[in-house]
């Protein structure tokens, strides 16, 4: 394999996140904690904490909040240098309401008329994009303009014609799309990924698959032809299948803090172990880097590959040495 300036690159959108504390309502809430968040970027920093070298790029309006987020995901190590800065527009924002039993979280997404929503394929810059080993894409960009639909498809189609990997995440948000409309854009996607994650929610949602975890992954497999395919099961870990076997991820008992961005940790910890050549190793990345997500607040994995190692040596309900 050539020599590659990353390991994985994406296009993506990051936003400013404003969460409540557990237990107020954003109604009434008077005080907001403050993050950035965004699925392609927490991926990428996830990816980067474990010693990946990693490019993100995004549109983002020039002003505060978009320094915010360039400094935040570049301090994590990834390289931002190639952001299509703009002064028109806006920066995306979503609001996060913590509920407990019997409420659900509350997500507000606040993102019409972003920076983001009028990329052109055109502004990226492909030399940077294609030098790396992964392209890895989501659900997420096709769905936010007929714009970013375009981009995702041409970064794709451009990819693939050069011979890089294709990583794609279905990651279906509901509140951006129909399923039915989702499925028609996505379906042509998936079928030029080389690595498919999709969680079992969303292979019912989008094309009505509802068999046993390792049918699903059959099913998914033979519709789609992915070099590898990844379903993920909630808090039961997750499923691969490159053709011949099906792998099963370990899983751990957690308290919970903040879920947001632990689908993501799970995307990088398996892209790492793929990239290390073991699809074991990228499983048990997978878990462990969504386990020890779920106990840090924010999207972000900050943690690191030791931390990763020593839970995975340690296993489910131990406790990790220092």
């Amino acid at each position: 394999m050539k020599n590659t300036r990353f390991d994985v690159t994406t296009i993506g959108s990051t936003m400013i996140r404003f969460s409540v504390p557990a237990g107020e309502r954003l109604e009434t809430a008077a005080v907001f904690v403050v993050h950035t968040a965004g699925t392609e970027g927490n991926t990428m920093v996830a990816l980067s904490r474990m010693g990946l070298r990693c490019g993100w790029i995004s549109r983002l309006k020039n002003d505060a909040l978009g320094k915010r987020i360039e400094r935040e995901i570049h301090g994590f190590g990834v390289d931002t240098s190639r952001i299509i800065w703009t002064d028109k527009d806006r920066n995306e924002i979503f609001y996060v309401e913590y509920g407990e039993n019997p409420r659900g979280i509350q997500v507000i997404y606040d993102r019409r008329g972003s920076a983001l929503s009028r990329i052109q394929f055109k502004e990226v810059d492909t030399g940077y994009l294609f030098d790396t080993r992964i392209l890895h894409m989501t659900g997420i960009l096709p769905a936010l303009s007929p714009h970013c639909r375009k981009t995702t498809e041409n970064a794709i189609v451009a990819a693939k014609d050069a011979g890089v990997k294709i990583s794609f995440d279905v990651n279906y948000r509901s509140k951006l799309w129909s399923a039915k409309k989702a499925a028609q854009v996505l379906r042509p996607l998936m079928e030029m990924s080389d690595i498919l994650f999709i969680t079992r929610e969303d292979a019912l949602d989008l094309f009505g698959l509802k068999d046993q975890p390792d049918q699903l992954l059959h099913s998914l497999y033979n519709q789609f032809h992915p070099e590898i395919c990844i379903v993920t099961l909630g808090s039961d870990g997750g499923i691969a299948f490159d053709g011949s076997a099906i792998y099963q991820s370990p899983t751990y008992k957690v308290h919970i803090i903040d879920r947001l961005g632990a689908g993501d940790s799970f995307t990088a910890g398996f892209l790492c172990g793929y990239l290390e050549g073991s699809i074991v190793a990228a499983l048990n990345y997978a878990s462990a880097m969504a386990a020890l997500k779920l106990g840090i607040r924010g999207d972000y994995f900050v943690s690191d590959r030791r931390e990763v190692l020593q839970l995975i040596k340690a296993g489910s309900g131990r406790e990790v040495k220092r």
